[in-house]
């Protein structure tokens, strides 16, 4: 067996491992999500944990309001609600609604009631937008064209229009708590949403966690 199809046996076991389990709930043995319940994937699965998962773990979180900028399916929403404690707040913004549904059940299951969901895509102003994702890895979503063309070349792949705003308009048309931490994992669109969170940073002066999607892509400014 070669290294192609050593690639494409174990993205198919990855990917029928996923159905079979997208429905069964376990207590994650890792991770960020460490002793708390997970609707599918596999957490049950013991792993190392990574550098920004490190990082993270140090930080002091009790009390303060987070915002989580590309949720996914709510791992990192979990890990932060249990992280603020009972006196702080998190608001996690997701456009992808059946993320949105999974981050709803997750937080059901561990019986959090600190987190506001929001289901609009982040960026530079309010208009709508196409969000690509493959349907086997919904977390990888994104609304940026070049990688939004990559994601389009997979059998999978799946296409809805969604609501996008900036944060700043968010937090003042909401009457959102002013953030503590801001983590942004948007899958290209990184630039996009900070630009149009300068009012925030500059009058509350968030600590940002930000998570760097094509950075050899040249884009018009």
């Amino acid at each position: 067996m070669n290294k192609g199809q050593g690639s494409t046996l174990k993205a198919t076991v990855i990917s029928v491992l996923r159905s079979l389990l997208k429905n069964s709930v376990c207590t994650s043995r890792s991770g960020l999500a460490k002793g708390l319940k997970l609707k599918g994937g596999s957490g049950f699965i013991p792993r190392g944990l990574s550098l920004e998962e490190k990082f993270l773990l140090g930080l002091d979180k009790n009390g303060r309001t987070i915002y989580d900028i590309g949720a996914g399916t709510g791992v990192f929403t979990l890990f932060f609600a249990r992280s603020v404690g009972k006196n702080g707040n998190v608001i996690a913004f997701e456009p992808n609604p059946q993320n949105c549904t999974r981050i709803a059940e997750h937080l059901k299951l561990n019986t959090f009631d600190s987190v506001k969901v929001l289901g609009i895509a982040l960026g530079q102003k309010r208009e709508k937008g196409t969000l690509a994702f493959p349907k086997s890895a919904l977390r990888r979503g994104s609304l940026q064209e070049d990688i939004k063309a990559s994601i389009l070349q997979a059998k999978d792949a799946e296409t809805i229009q969604v609501e996008i705003d900036s944060l700043d308009s968010q937090i003042t048309g909401n009457n959102l708590p002013n953030p503590d931490f801001v983590k942004i994992d948007v899958e290209g669109l990184e630039l996009d949403v900070l630009q149009r969170t300068s009012n925030t940073i500059k009058d509350h002066k968030p600590r940002l966690f930000v998570e760097i999607h094509g950075v050899g892509i040249q884009r018009k400014m």
